[in-house]
C-alpha cells in the first residue's frame, strides 16, 4: 500500500529558475532584440546627425575655431590685398571664373603653398605674380609633366621647380637682386598661353625672354593694357 501510494503521489514541482524562464521567456526575447535595436540605431543616428562642413566631409570637433577664423580673416585680406595691388583689368577675384589662372594662383598660394607668408611679406605679391604666369602658360610643364610628378624637368643645377614651396627666387630661371625679381629665362620652354598683364607688378622686372615657345592671345603693347609697364620682351 504504501509503494501504491507513492506512485499516485502527484508530481514534485519543477525547480524555481525553470518556473522563471518559462513565464519571462517571452520578456527576455523582447529585451534582447531591444538591445539589437539600439545598437545598430546608434551609429546610424551618428553618420546622419553629424554635422557636415558643406563639402561632403564631417567637421572635426576638436579644430580650433580660432584657428578656422584666424584662417578666414587671412583669406580675405589677402584676395583684398591681390585686387588692390595685382590684378589688372579691374578685375574681382568674385567675378573670376574658377579655372581662370588668376583664381588658380590664388587657390595655390593660399591653400597649397607651404611658405604660407605673411600679408606684409615684400614678396608676396611677386610670388603670386609667378604663380599667375605658370598657371597662364600650361602649368604642368613647370611641374614635370601632365600626371602632375611634382619633380620638374627644369629643377636642376641647383634650381628648384617652379610651383615648388622654395623661395620664388630659387625657381628655375627666375633672375633676383636682393629678394626681386629682375628677368625671366624662359626660352625654348614649348609653353602656351598668353602672358598675364599682371607681369607687369614687377617692379624691377627688367625683362622676359620667351624664344621657343607658342604664346599666343592678349598684345602685349602699352596701349592694349594700361597696366603693362616697359618690359623688354625677347620672343
Amino acid at each position: 500500500e504504501t509503494e501504491s501510494a507513492a506512485s499516485n503521489a502527484a508530481p514534485a514541482p519543477p525547480p524555481p529558475y525553470q518556473t522563471f524562464w518559462r513565464e519571462h521567456i517571452g520578456l527576455v526575447v523582447a529585451g534582447i532584440g531591444f538591445l539589437v535595436f539600439i545598437a545598430i540605431l546608434i551609429p546610424l543616428l551618428l553618420i546622419f546627425v553629424t554635422p557636415s562642413n558643406g563639402d561632403g566631409l564631417t567637421s572635426d570637433s576638436t579644430q580650433d575655431p580660432n584657428q578656422h577664423n584666424s584662417s578666414s580673416i587671412r583669406a580675405n585680406k589677402l584676395v583684398q590685398k591681390l585686387e588692390t595691388e595685382v590684378l589688372c583689368r579691374g578685375a574681382t577675384f568674385q567675378e573670376i571664373d574658377l579655372d581662370d589662372p588668376r583664381r588658380l594662383a590664388l587657390d595655390w598660394i593660399t591653400n597649397d603653398d607651404k611658405m604660407s607668408l605673411d600679408l606684409d611679406a615684400k614678396n608676396l605679391n611677386q610670388r603670386y605674380i609667378l604663380a599667375l604666369l605658370a598657371f597662364s602658360l600650361n602649368w604642368w610643364a613647370w611641374r614635370g609633366d601632365q600626371d602632375g610628378n611634382t619633380e620638374s624637368i627644369y629643377a636642376n643645377e641647383g634650381n628648384s621647380a617652379w610651383l615648388s614651396n622654395e623661395d620664388e627666387c630659387s625657381w628655375y630661371n627666375v633672375s633676383c637682386m636682393e629678394g626681386t625679381v629682375i628677368s625671366l629665362q624662359l626660352n625654348n620652354f614649348s609653353l602656351m598661353g598668353s602672358l598675364p598683364p599682371e607681369i607687369s607688378r614687377l617692379p624691377f622686372l627688367a625683362g622676359i625672354q620667351l624664344k621657343g615657345n607658342l604664346l599666343h592671345g592678349v598684345s602685349v603693347n602699352s596701349h592694349f593694357h594700361p597696366c603693362i609697364s616697359m618690359i623688354m620682351l625677347d620672343f
